[in-house]
């Protein structure tokens, strides 16, 4: 299968957030959501393809010297410099995983001698990537899944991790696609945890608000809990999202903890985590966490000389990457850290 580049629109459409959401050092009450069509050939089909994604403030690039249209200027700069780079590769017919390839690696050099972080110049080519897989679907007539199962965009893992050469992507996935999946419901650092907490001013649009309101009206299982390096407040935040959790699902729950590069040392890390063991109040909120995400600041979060810190973090939660996983090799270089 071959790809031709043909032709592409980067739209916006402003949104408003119906709660200000409040994450790491951000608070996002307004984001541009960006919307890709691509137009590609895909064997002689010409065909669209679709991707889409927000641009929120401080998430892909935490310099403080930058403003949030400085941030979206750039984020649009990422996804208009991977369609320019996607359209000279595809210039002329391409197997697409090799072309991408290419993007990719080019585009990573571009990014780093404009100062980006490796995540904004990958965000942009992630953006092309998935219209470009879209409009291959459609035009195969095949569903994602087993677009995936069936190879057909041609990924040859080798070419990224030599260990995994003798693999296809239909190795590691089940037969046939979920028909269905659980909803993780994220509390920011600012959401209200309680009817009473909602301010009385904001419009009613029938919808929940509150912690409270969602799990008690919807039942949700699963949950993303920000945390921000303020240690009695978290803890104390922590409590009472667990007794409201607790009210109606019982132990009935799973978290996961979102640090959001908001924890410098490791030390600050291991407080919160001694903090959250040693509480009786959060014995099942604790029992219940499946994992810690991004806690270090990505400066300092794959270096190497943390590794021996990490392994021996307490409570044997596993850690995983967020934002710094910018480039290719970040899963494995988190691993070694782990």
């Amino acid at each position: 299968m071959k790809l031709k580049w043909k032709n592409r629109q980067l739209y916006l459409r402003n949104s408003r957030t119906r709660i200000p959401f409040r994450y790491g050092s951000a608070c996002m009450t307004v984001s541009p959501q960006a919307i890709l069509d691509v137009e590609i050939e895909v064997d002689g089909v010409v065909v669209h393809g679709f991707s889409g994604d927000c641009l929120p403030p401080s998430w892909f690039d935490k310099d403080p010297s930058k403003d949030f249209r400085q941030q979206v200027d750039e984020m649009l700069a990422a996804c208009c410099q991977a369609c320019d780079e996607f359209r000279d590769t595809f210039s002329t017919s391409e197997r697409f995983f090799p072309g991408w390839l290419h993007v990719y690696h080019h585009q990573q050099e571009r990014g780093s001698s404009q100062q980006w972080p490796a995540l904004l110049t990958s965000f942009g080519v992630s953006m092309v990537e998935r219209a470009v897989m879209d409009a291959i679907c459609r035009a195969k007539r095949m569903p994602f899944g087993d677009a995936v199962r069936e190879n057909l965009f041609g990924i040859d893992a080798g070419l990224v991790h030599q260990c995994l050469s003798s693999h296809s992507p239909g190795d590691w996935l089940p037969r046939e696609s979920r028909t269905s999946l659980y909803a993780r419901h994220t509390v920011g650092l600012g959401d209200p945890l309680t009817d009473d907490e909602v301010e009385a001013d904001v419009a009613v649009d029938g919808f929940p608000r509150s912690l409270q309101a969602y799990v008690s009206r919807h039942g949700q299982q699963y949950f993303k809990i920000k945390v921000s390096n303020r240690l009695q407040h978290d803890i104390e935040r922590l409590t009472r999202i667990a007794e409201i959790v607790q009210t109606y699902r019982g132990d009935k729950y799973h978290v996961t903890l979102d640090g959001n590069e908001q924890y410098k040392t490791i030390g600050d890390l291991i407080q919160l985590i001694e903090k959250i063991a040693s509480s009786e109040k959060l014995a099942t909120f604790w029992k219940n966490t499946l994992l810690i995400e991004q806690p270090l600041a990505r400066a300092v979060a794959l270096d190497e000389s943390l590794a021996a810190d990490l392994h021996q973090l307490p409570g044997q939660k596993p850690v995983i990457i967020d934002e710094s996983d910018g480039t290719l090799d970040s899963f494995t270089r988190a691993v070694q850290c782990g």
